[in-house]
This record gives C-alpha cells, sequence and structure tokens, in this order.
C-alpha cells in the first residue's frame, strides 16, 4: 500500500532500497527476487480494491484522509 500511495501523490518512482536488501541479506539473488515478487502481488492487490488497472490510473486515483477515531 505504501507504494501505491506514493504514485498516487505523484512520485515517478519509489525506492525499495531497504526491503531489498533484506531480501539479498537473506536469501541472495532469489531472496532479491522473492522480496519483488511480493510487492508486486501486494500491488496488485490494492489495485484491484482501488479500482486501477494500471500505473496511470493510480497517478489519478484520489486519496483520501481518514481522520483517526478516539473509541
Amino acid at each position: 500500500s505504501h507504494v501505491f500511495k506514493a504514485l498516487a501523490s505523484g512520485a515517478d518512482l519509489v525506492a525499495l532500497g531497504r526491503p531489498l536488501i533484506y531480501g539479498l541479506n537473506l536469501g541472495g539473488a532469489e531472496g532479491v527476487k522473492s522480496v519483488f515478487d511480493q510487492i508486486n502481488h501486494e500491488l496488485s492487490i490494492v489495485m484491484q480494491l482501488a479500482g486501477t488497472k494500471d500505473i496511470e490510473a493510480i497517478k489519478h486515483a484520489p486519496l483520501l484522509h481518514q481522520a483517526a477515531s478516539l473509541a
């Protein structure tokens, strides 16, 4: 969801440094591939929930701020 929010906020790219370093440390090249696969999978789920079909649609998706409730 962080990647989606960054793109919807106007970012042209999103850095994934720390997760990729962890993946590299834990599993080498396969660990990095696994991180990319997981992030891609999570982004596709968020895109489906938001009704966006591609990256260009994300850039035009409205972001709504939800105030924290004091329940």
